[in-house]
């Protein structure tokens, strides 16, 4: 799902920016072939970074996380997230009130979580 004015994530990009030594390996090898797909397991069943890593690697390239949120008023979450935003954002974290986007997302969401605990 794509939304306007947005970019989706491409497959792989975090393994390539980081230099992953499996992602390396799977670079050199044919897609689809024996070779590649065993080299791909370990990316399955043993992938050698964190979703920590790749969550504030996210974060700190601009991506944003959408996903539906099951609220019983789905009026009163309204959000438009452009470039407006970011650039709030950014000021936020110039301004030293936080360390880094995923420390301002982390803070507003766990003050959002503590003003609406039922």
């Amino acid at each position: 799902m794509s939304l306007e004015g947005f970019t989706e994530y491409k497959r792989r990009e975090f393994c390539n920016d980081v230099k992953c030594p499996v992602q390396m390996k799977l670079n050199q090898q044919k897609e689809k072939s024996k070779e590649y797909d065993q080299i791909r397991k370990t990316c399955s069943t043993a992938c050698v970074c964190t979703t920590w890593q790749f969550h504030h690697w996210l974060i700190e390239k601009g991506y944003i996380i959408i996903a539906q949120l099951n609220l019983e008023n789905k009026a009163s979450l309204f959000a438009s997230i452009d470039k407006d935003l970011l650039k709030w954002i950014d000021k936020q974290i110039q301004n030293g009130k936080y360390n880094s986007r995923s420390h301002l997302i982390e803070s507003m969401l766990s003050e959002y979580r503590a003003n609406n605990a039922k």
